[in-house]
């Protein structure tokens, strides 16, 4: 039959009624998904190997950073703003999961130099880029809602870990400068993506100015406060993602536009996509759900997560891809022979892969963490002199230098990812208890502080244990997840939780539409090694009511290679048999396409 290019329209999750989670056959293969307390160590060693980078005679932390450590000085001894606020979050982290609390103060020394060097006094915002000393590099550069959503994400980590009243004072200063001076009031609603040093003229929408505003602070503070004014907010960024950035796929080879006019329309003169940006959108979309459980969030999560593992993913050796052209689907390789893959956009396959997974019980989402995380931790992982590096080659090698710090990286990505495996990997893959820690300061009033570490299911965590400086702590809400403290009363919490079982984990009023499922083919992977002597693997499906139904085999590029099922069948279990002997060996996707919607799973031929 002709050769055939899909457009993926939803791909890779089965479609469950009333939407529970029903974890079944995968077993994920990563030592560290199987036991996250190694995990803690890891975010251990990432944290501390910042420590040396530290300038203890002007105070901050340079930016350009070599593999073991020292400053780059060829590359300049500036200390970005951007470099302060990653450090910190890192830091205040390695708290969290360590107790070590030489990691808060490391977090207060990075958001010191933030706080008084970082900010302009004349116009309000953050500058981009600081010399040794903390001179502004350029007061009059423009300014963007990346380094404006940035700024704020070391500060409110420090105030989820302490409370802090600085952290909270300078949380709400640069909140105001987003609220004020970048956010669109017009029906073109959103963040201006670029702004004048004095905020004169604003102009651009983007992907960062939009989804980054979720995963720096507002999905973080929604959860800590409950305050309306975040999760109303973060309920406007969906939106734009559900109605502006998403539906831009359906018009590209791959991914989404990034860059939009501040109409909303497509910057045709970039046509860039970045398969970390699809995937992170899939993430912040799925922890959305639990603030507003609505099901678009996961259909589009679907859909973005499909395109890539479709169209930008090693299904030979795991993880996704970098860069490509939306446009034309060719690969970006940057002058470099073979393609490569990079430490940040790893990182939104293993979250991203296991938020979802959370939610939908698809083993398809676990598979994709357990392969991403698995490449991460052999290849850029330095077991030598700690952290991470930046890109690797497609199997693993070094490409673009050894380096560690840069504009672009610091120490976020690597503990985030450490971070947040840990509790996914307690909460969904392990289901056992995990421990936290925090710094309050007492105070002169009674308090009621919310510790909830992960948007989760309402009943997803209880709070089971707590220890203050050691000793047993009983104050404390076990259902919502708060501490009560009692007027002068502080010091180091340790807080034990524990994952609880749910049938369901979405709810009824928002279940995904029912009507069908598509189930995983078996034997799989299938190989010349069967009964028959031929490669053949059954195919299975149900209908909830009789219907027009089709079943297409596509390869890894999304060409398609057979259609064995098209036609009407009645209600109930259909099945067939597929056979690969005329395929090489590799991976390929099967889609159930129906009046109610689509589904696709992935199948490996072994020969």
């Amino acid at each position: 039959m002709p050769i055939k290019h899909f457009t993926v329209t939803i791909l890779l999750l089965t479609i469950f009624s009333g939407y529970s989670q029903t974890f079944s056959q995968y077993t994920p293969d990563s030592p560290y998904l199987n036991d996250p307390d190694r995990l803690i160590a890891f975010v251990d060693s990432c944290a501390r190997f910042w420590f040396k980078s530290y300038d203890a005679t002007y105070g901050g932390f340079y930016t350009n950073v070599d593999r073991q450590g020292n400053v780059i000085t060829s590359w300049g001894t500036n200390k970005k703003p951007l470099t302060q606020t990653r450090h910190a979050y890192g830091f205040s982290k390695a708290f969290m999961l360590t107790g070590d609390e030489v990691f808060l103060q490391k977090s207060r020394d990075a958001l010191s130099f933030l706080y008084a060097k970082g900010w302009d006094n004349t116009n309000g915002g953050w500058y981009n880029d600081l010399n040794r000393q903390g001179t502004p590099v350029s007061t009059t550069a423009s300014k963007t809602a990346f380094d404006a959503h940035y700024a704020l994400l070391g500060i409110a980590s420090l105030y989820e870990a302490t409370r802090d009243g600085l952290a909270e004072s300078w949380f709400n200063k640069g909140y105001d400068i987003l609220e004020n001076k970048y956010w669109d009031k017009s029906s073109a609603f959103g963040y201006y993506d670029q702004a004048s040093y004095n905020f004169s003229s604003k102009s651009g929408k983007s992907f960062n100015a939009t989804v980054d505003a979720l995963t720096t602070h507002l999905l973080l503070m929604s959860r800590l406060t409950g305050e309306l004014k975040y999760k109303t907010k973060a309920d406007s960024i969906v939106l734009n993602i559900l109605n502006r950035i998403a539906p831009t796929m359906d018009n590209q080879q791959i991914g989404f536009a990034e860059e939009y006019n501040t109409d909303w329309s497509i910057n045709q003169s970039e046509t860039m996509t970045i398969m970390g940006h699809v995937l992170k959108t899939a993430w912040v979309l799925g922890r959305s759900y639990h603030l507003n459980p609505q099901t678009a969030n996961i259909l589009a999560a679907k859909k973005l997560f499909a395109n890539v593992l479709l169209k930008g993913y090693d299904h030979s050796f795991g993880a996704p891809y970098k860069d490509y052209n939306r446009q034309t689907g060719q690969m970006l390789l940057w002058g470099i022979q073979d393609s490569a893959k990079a430490w940040w956009q790893v990182e939104q396959a293993i979250t991203g892969g296991l938020e979802l997974w959370g939610l939908t019980g698809d083993d398809e989402f676990l598979r994709t963490a357990d392969e991403s995380l698995g490449f991460f931790m052999n290849f850029f992982v330095d077991h030598t002199w700690g952290e991470v590096y930046e890109n690797t080659m497609r199997r693993g090698g070094r490409v673009w230098g050894e380096h560690k710090g840069n504009g672009f990286k610091a120490g976020y990505h690597s503990v985030e990812l450490g971070y947040l495996t840990y509790l996914y990997s307690k909460i969904y893959v392990k289901k056992e208890p995990f421990s936290l820690y925090y710094k309050f300061e007492p105070s002169l009033t009674a308090r009621t502080i919310s510790v909830n570490p992960l948007l989760t299911a309402n009943g997803k965590l209880k709070i089971t244990g707590v220890t203050l400086d050691g000793m047993p702590f009983q104050d404390f809400n076990t259902s919502s997840l708060e501490l009560n403290l009692a007027a002068n009363t502080g010091g180091k919490f340790k807080v034990t939780f524990t994952p609880q079982d749910l049938t369901s984990i979405a709810g009824e009023s928002e279940a995904v539409p029912e009507g069908f499922v598509l189930h995983q083919n078996y034997p799989n992977p299938f190989s010349t090694g069967s009964q028959s002597g031929n490669p053949v693997t059954t195919i299975s499906f149900e209908l909830a009511k009789a219907g027009e139904a089709s079943v297409k085999i596509y390869d890894v590029m999304g060409n398609e290679i057979a259609n064995p099922v098209s036609g009407f069948y009645p209600a109930g279990r259909h099945q067939f048999k597929f056979d690969g002997s005329n395929l090489n060996s590799g991976v390929y996707f099967y889609t159930l396409k129906t009046v109610s919607g689509t589904s696709s799973r992935k199948m490996t031929l072994l020969k």
